[in-house]
């Protein structure tokens, strides 16, 4: 049965991605016919309604990888603009209050002339070891190329022949910058493996990737020069490979006594500038990657505080992750925009991107800020945006409720008059939108009201049509009132590492928020029960177990791992929980295998479960860890707020008239035990009746915004580092168990004196 959703003898590539995206059947999941070895563990296959008679694995025989799909977008969007940025003043700091562009053309001239240039950069690099592996694949790289790609996967890969066989390995190392796609894409057109560092993982992580991979090559930004010598310094073994730093800034920033320390350490530093114009003045043809070439290995955050693991993606699973969001999302008009802001280094927002590139959209990234001292990344990418005005972008949960809180927070500036009105007009179109799926609850009168207008200006978000959002949970109040009081469409979209991002996708005017949506055509679904956490395929809830053609191949030289995550039959056990809803197959995510742990009394309890549950009924609330152990009779939370809110519920719970506090003094007056009692005993009468009794929180701490990247307790995507976060606030869980103790019980022990 073919995998292509259309067929080369009767349509051209672009005929057949003209066809897409879908208009009907794409919102559903069917299940199969379950087969005649039905395991009563396990729930039928679902896949998407659209194209249940079969997987799909790409649009058309001719857009089968990575690269092909760019080509052909350079071929058919040539003038339009492709990659843009605001220019930046390196000297002054400074940056242009407007975005410059390379179009199509452009973009593939240029990567064509870096891919070239990072070939005879590295051939010609005085510091070349033939005897080391991955400098032979340097050498080798002209002849061997075409040989790269194993039509191997999962359990099939016994002596590590995938990783043998690729190429050597180019390492990125920044922000998101437009310098980053271009380096990818050209990877990409020249069949070299890449891989990627981000500022959370540390040195003894980076080390690890760096000797794991054999890296010969980092491109990265000015500011991370000196921490790759440091890595070469301290770790000399692991990164004996390490050859070549490139910069994306200009070289004169580079200082003499890096460039000192790098010839010291048998390393040169050039800038991407001239790797370009190497490749410009001495032209390699490109490098066409077979299907089966590794694309790309993403290691992954490391939920759980150890080592991460790299995901390898081949250039048809990077294709099919194309193909699974042309087939569901609108194409770019002329002039439709998208924010390239999430990082780069995982596969959720290249992804996106890729898509936004493959359909013809005009991608931009960040601003620079290379220099400049705290940084403010929430205000930059408002800034950013209001200049841009991007059509739709790819954002998460955690942002969301930032921008969510600024949008109430402006209301609440406004006249009376026009606060009600305001108010007037989200609610029509919460209820409006509630009603069915694809209603967008458009009102002429409302939607040119200005101060309800002004809320979208506040954002960047003039041109606004959609947004999506994944990678952590997210309360459903939240998407409802943010699509309602910016009058725009959300996608929720649920994914891994391993799934190659988004596998399930939203409409983006779905009338119940909180599902994830349905399987997408390159993908099938089913449930396994986990009996032990009450999960029943019966109800057709159970752990997600996903198959096809855009998955990974296995973890990077970590053959037990792959042997864990992925069955005989060939499905990866996902370990996450989900409910599926028999009407449509849409799927909600419900909870964590791997994160349940054993209460005192011998309950069985799972945070995430608890997690969402409090935050989907608790709109006072932006964050939540829940933390219990085998030592204890009950569960205790840190829980974040927004000032606002926070500051509200003492001057109308206690009767205070406290205005323009600081956060420290509010955050003191909050985990006073007899208000923090009153908190708490809100957010239990809001989960009654969710939650079993032995699940309710008993005791909590407050800040403003405790769960972020900096302190190391989330991934760089914001998901939760549990062992992490139990270090982190270990000091904080002594005091609510063992000085302050349970308020509940307190609160009993009061009520029975009375």
């Amino acid at each position: 049965m073919s995998l292509d959703l259309f067929s080369a003898s009767d349509f051209s590539e672009e005929v057949a991605i003209s066809h897409l995206p879908f208009t009907r059947d794409i919102t559903e999941s069917v299940p199969l016919k379950p087969d005649a070895n039905k395991n009563d563990n396990y729930s039928p296959i679902f896949r998407n309604k659209a194209t249940a008679s079969r997987l799909i694995q790409r649009i058309h025989p001719d857009l089968d990888t990575h690269h092909k799909l760019f080509n052909n977008a350079a071929d058919m969007f040539g003038d339009r603009p492709c990659l843009g940025k605001r220019p930046y003043d390196y000297k002054n700091k400074t940056l242009a209050p407007r975005f410059d562009y390379f179009t199509y053309s452009e973009v593939k001239t240029k990567k064509n002339n870096i891919g070239a240039g990072f070939i005879r950069s590295l051939l010609g690099n005085p510091f070349l070891d033939p005897q080391l592996e991955s400098h032979k694949k340097v050498v080798n790289h002209l002849r061997d190329w075409p040989t790269y790609g194993l039509q191997k996967s999962g359990r099939d890969n016994q002596d590590f022949e995938i990783e043998k066989n690729a190429s050597f390995i180019l390492t990125l190392f920044a922000v998101n910058r437009l310098e980053w796609v271009l380096t990818d894409l050209a990877c990409s057109s020249y069949s070299i493996t890449n891989t990627a560092l981000y500022d959370t993982l540390g040195s003894d992580v980076s080390q690890y990737i760096l000797g794991l991979t054999e890296s010969p090559i980092v491109v990265t930004t000015n500011d991370k020069i000196p921490v790759l010598l440091d890595l070469k310094k301290n770790f000399p073994e692991q990164t004996k490979s390490l050859i070549s730093i490139v910069s994306m800034d200009p070289i004169d920033l580079v200082s003499q006594n890096w460039f000192d320390q790098a010839k010291e350490l048998k390393i040169t530093i050039q800038d991407l500038n001239q790797i370009e114009e190497l490749g410009s003045r001495n032209p390699i043809r490109e490098l066409p990657p077979k299907r089966d070439a590794l694309f790309t290995i993403s290691f992954t955050s490391g939920t759980t505080g150890s080592k991460p693991k790299g995901v390898m993606l081949s250039q048809a699973g990077a294709a099919a992750y194309i193909t699974s969001l042309t087939c569901i999302k609108p194409h770019a008009a002329p002039g439709d925009k998208v924010f390239i802001f999430l990082p780069l280094t995982h596969v959720y927002e290249r992804q996106t991107s890729a898509f936004a590139w493959s359909t013809g959209y005009y991608l931009a990234f960040p601003q620079v800020t290379i220099g400049q001292e705290n940084v403010n990344a929430f205000s930059n990418m408002l800034e950013d945006l209001r200049i841009f005005k991007p059509t739709y972008m790819s954002i998460v949960p955690r942002l969301l409720t930032r921008i969510e809180a600024l949008i109430k927070g402006k209301i609440k500036e406004l006249s009376p008059e026009e606060q009600d009105k305001v108010n007037q007009i989200i609610e029509y179109k919460i209820k409006e939108q509630a009603k069915h799926d694809g209603a967008k609850g458009l009102n002429a009168a409302f939607d040119q009201y200005p101060p309800y207008k002004f809320l979208r200006e506040i954002v960047g978000y003039d041109n606004i049509k959609w947004v999506q959002t994944a990678s952590a949970p997210i309360a459903p109040s939240t998407l409802v009132y943010l699509k309602a009081s910016l009058n725009m469409g959300i996608r929720q979209q649920y994914g891994l590492t391993e799934s190659g991002a988004a596998i399930t996708s939203t409409d983006d005017y779905e009338a119940k928020a909180g599902s994830c949506g349905t399987i997408l055509p390159t993908g099938q679904l089913k449930l396994r029960s986990v009996k032990d956490m009450g999960y029943s395929i019966d109800r057709l809830e159970g752990e997600v177990m996903l198959q096809g053609p855009q998955m990974f191949k296995g973890y990077y030289y970590n053959k037990e791992e792959t042997d864990n995550s992925i069955d005989e039959d060939g499905w990866f056990h996902s370990g996450d929980i989900a409910r599926i809803d028999p009407k449509t197959g849409r799927v909600s995510i419900i909870d964590r295998v791997k994160n349940f742990f054993k209460m005192q009394q011998g309950e069985y309890v799972s945070p995430e479960k608890i997690e969402n549950r409090y935050l989907s009924s608790n709109p006072q609330i932006t964050q939540l860890y829940v933390h219990g152990n085998s030592l204890q009779a009950y569960l205790v939370g840190i829980v974040g707020v927004e000032y606002e809110k926070g500051l509200k519920f003492l001057n109308e719970e206690f009767g205070f008239n406290k205005i323009d506090i600081s956060e420290h003094e509010l955050l003191e007056d909050l985990n006073k035990v007899e208000i923090k009692s009153k908190f708490l005993e809100k957010m239990n009468q809001n989960v009654r009746g969710k939650l079993n009794g032995f699940e309710i929180l008993h005791n909590i701490h407050i800040e403003i915004n405790p769960l972020t990247v900096e302190r190391e307790v989330v991934t760089p995507t914001f998901k939760l580092r549990r062992p992490v976060a139990s270090k982190f606030f270990a000091n904080v869980f002594h005091r609510l168990y063992e000085i302050e103790q349970s308020l509940l019980h307190q609160a009993k022990l009061r009520t029975a004196k009375l």
